[in-house]
């Protein structure tokens, strides 16, 4: 009954909203940011920041078990 097929999805699941924060979340604020001109702090390339906010929010939805 379970599979690795199941075992594979069920494992993707339950990191559903890092993969989200990484995957949707950071290419969205990195677009936003170049659309809008806004400069990354320190220096950092926009798409780096993305991945720094996505993953931080990703993680944070993951540990607290919702995103609001």
């Amino acid at each position: 009954m379970n599979s690795p097929v199941v075992r594979a999805i069920k494992a993707l699941f339950f990191i559903g909203p890092l993969l989200f924060g990484v995957a949707f979340l950071s290419p969205l604020v990195a677009q936003s940011m170049v659309a809008l001109a806004i400069t990354p702090p320190f220096g950092l390339e926009p798409l780096v920041f993305g991945l720094i906010i996505g993953t931080g929010l990703g993680v944070t939805a993951q540990i607290r078990g919702r995103w609001i």
